[in-house]
């Protein structure tokens, strides 16, 4: 009796597992047929083209097609006061785009922990090099002064 429910349980078992195809010529011997990936049928919709550009890319983005319109203006119809204008636009994007540089504001750097410590780093500007300066010379005059009989 136990002898049967075995059988049975085996015979569900092999109709469990899916069927085997007939060996090929380049497969070897009782190596399973690995079946490739349906392929997706479902279409993948299409990607819009994103223009994610900071600001200075854009000013200089702006700079160089003005700078060509204005180029090409003067080729065709010779220079005059359309082209002194376009090229002056250009030329204040250019600026804007070195100025930008030095007038944006750096991201703030996150505070990293290690074990029980959190190290918060300094916000850097161009001013803040020139105020500590600053204030190590009034620290210098000030303990000289002191020193001094």
């Amino acid at each position: 009796m136990p002898n049967r429910y075995e059988r049975e349980i085996e015979e569900i078992l092999r109709n469990l597992d899916p069927i085997d195809p007939k060996v090929g010529k380049t497969q070897k011997f009782g190596a399973k047929f690995r079946r490739r990936p349906a392929p997706n049928l479902r279409p993948q919709p299409a990607r819009s083209a994103s223009w994610n550009l900071s600001l200075s890319e854009r000013l200089l983005l702006g700079a160089v097609i003005c700078a060509m319109l204005a180029g090409g203006y003067a080729f065709l119809a010779g220079p005059n006061i359309i082209t002194l204008i376009v090229a002056l636009i250009g030329f204040i994007g250019i600026v804007f785009v070195a100025l930008s540089q030095f007038v944006s504001l750096p991201q703030r750097t996150q505070s990293v922990r290690y074990g029980n410590v959190t190290i918060t780093p300094l916000r850097r500007s161009p001013w803040s090099t020139i105020k500590t300066q600053w204030n190590l010379f009034w620290l210098k005059l000030k303990y000289r002064r002191k020193n001094e009989p």
